[in-house]
């Protein structure tokens, strides 16, 4: 399976992440609900390609070559995804029944009762014909009918003190059941749903779904995406009402970026930093456990597939501004590559995958070198390509000043500077060669000009005005990855500087005419 192009998840396993999916399966099928587990991971890990993943292990529908949409066993697919016989998968659901709902609070962020927008999609994603009723307990068909059909007529606030009712908000009274308008029904449910019996309603109506054993999971994804008065409502939601004995709850969530809402919400107040430990504890008491996806320590398959070897188009280019034919460099400066774009990129999906495709245009935006003239280092393209999409104000220096690269840039990477230019202000260099304790970018260190908050408080010295605990965090320092193709280059050609007119020939150019 390859990966995809554009910025959208996939089941391709470039990142070898299936057997962690199925590890966290069979962790799933194996606990005592209610259970909320977080996957965590900064934007752009890759936690929506793993959550869809979990979901396809847990037979949700994939869609196959053919478009036609099917579970992992039923294409014979579970083992060449999974490495897991069909039937141990099986004997881990024990029979039990397992329903899956996928729900995107990103895309209901702007109404005004997120909990409803989410019974919404549990009700559409569980079908309640009248064929599904019939297989349910007289309990389990009064609450599921009710609970799920009368969503329009409830009116829900969620406030930062919890869950409230209006009162005129009832469910609708039995009568509109046909067949089950007994009188205990009806004067049950006529009252007004008060807290407790919305939640008993709830867990009746998903036990009348999937048993008394069975399993409802719920895939909540880009919760950290949402406002925080949004996500704060939503977790209290989960925490208070959904609570339920059936339901599991996968939540896809950046840790750092959550903090920040669930502080906001908690504080009211635009300056978040002084509550993130309390918005810390607060999400610690949401979740029974939390998997943080692991960076990938060699993306050389990734890039690889990200290349492409059969982009005829992206090899012509390879050709003609550098001299290299697909046969070449695919057995000779391929590898080299690859390697290259390994150890001096961030380790994050996205920002590879953007890059590469950056780099792609950039390089169909250089002028071809003439006739006779030498041709173009695919090394200083990349160099940069990295400056332009990470570092811009370093790229429109080097842009308006060649000779920047040589009097500042290359010394910096070299260490040899005692007081940098202070454009490289809060920028740090890895160790100089691959394999070392920095050998790749961990999701605290990416790169890109993100500077990530921190909890590290600045130093008060006796001349402060505000207290200690009033000082307010520095943002960490952002790790410079392509210092060490830099100093590869130097190192490699032999050079001593690169001359300004050989760094203008690998810059886009504008031509304005007369």
């Amino acid at each position: 399976m390859k990966i995809k192009r554009n910025d959208e998840w996939d089941y391709a396993d470039a990142l070898g992440h299936n057997h962690l999916v199925r590890r966290i399966g069979h962790r799933l099928l194996a606990c005592h609900p209610p259970y909320v587990v977080g996957i965590g991971g900064s934007w752009g890990a890759g936690k929506t390609s793993f959550l869809r993943k979990l979901w396809a292990y847990l037979g949700g529908g994939v869609e196959g070559e053919n478009g036609k949409v099917q579970s992992l066993d039923k294409a014979r697919s579970r083992y060449d995804w999974f490495e897991e016989n069909p039937k141990e998968f099986s004997d881990r659901t024990a029979g039990r029944e397992v329903k899956l709902v996928w729900f995107s609070p990103w895309q209901h962020q702007f109404e005004s009762t997120p909990l409803v927008a989410l019974l919404h999609e549990i009700r559409g994603s569980l079908s309640l014909s009248r064929k599904a009723l019939s297989k349910m307990g007289k309990a389990g068909q009064i609450a599921a009918y009710s609970l799920f059909n009368s969503l329009p007529k409830l009116g829900m606030e969620i406030g930062t003190t919890g869950f409230k009712v209006k009162a005129d908000s009832q469910l609708p009274t039995t009568k509109s059941i046909g067949e089950l308008n007994q009188a205990y029904e009806a004067e049950h449910f006529s009252a007004a749903l008060t807290s407790q019996r919305f939640r008993d309603c709830f867990e009746a109506a998903i036990e009348g779904v999937v048993g008394e054993d069975g399993l409802l999971v719920i895939f909540i994804d880009d919760l950290d995406r949402c406002e925080g008065e949004v996500a704060y409502r939503l977790l209290e939601a989960l925490k208070l009402y959904l609570n339920a004995k059936n339901c599991v709850y996968v939540l896809g969530i950046d840790q750092q970026h959550l903090e920040i809402s669930i502080a906001r919400a908690l504080s009211g107040e635009k300056e978040t930093w002084p509550h993130r430990s309390l918005a810390r504890d607060y999400l610690s008491k949401m979740f029974q456990t939390t998997f943080l996806l692991p960076v990938p320590r060699n993306a050389n398959k990734y890039i690889d597939e990200l290349l492409d070897h059969d982009d005829g188009n992206f090899h012509d280019r390879l050709h003609q501004l550098f001299g290299l034919r697909v046969r070449d460099f695919t057995n000779d400066e391929w590898p080299l590559l690859v390697r290259a774009l390994n150890w001096n990129l961030p380790h994050n999906p996205r920002k590879l995958k953007s890059f590469i495709a950056s780099w792609k245009i950039y390089l169909d935006m250089l002028p071809a070198p003439a006739d006779g003239e030498d041709k173009l280092n695919w090394r200083l393209t990349l160099i940069l390509q990295y400056l332009a999409q990470f570092e811009e104000p370093l790229y429109r220096r080097v842009e308006q000043f060649p000779n920047f690269y040589n009097q500042h840039l290359l010394p910096f990477c070299q260490r040899k500077l005692k007081k940098p230019h202070p454009l490289f202000d809060r920028l740090e260099l890895p160790d100089e060669e691959p394999g070392t304790q920095a050998d790749a970018p961990t999701d605290r260190e990416e790169s890109g000009g993100f500077p990530v908050p921190s909890t590290t408080e600045r130093p008060t010295t006796s001349n402060d005005s505000k207290k200690e605990d009033d000082a307010r965090p520095q943002p960490e320092p952002r790790f410079f990855w392509i210092s060490r193709l830099i100093n590869e280059l130097v190192t490699e050609q032999k050079m001593i500087k690169i001359e300004s007119k050989e760094i203008r020939r690998h810059l886009p150019q504008s031509i304005i005419a007369d």
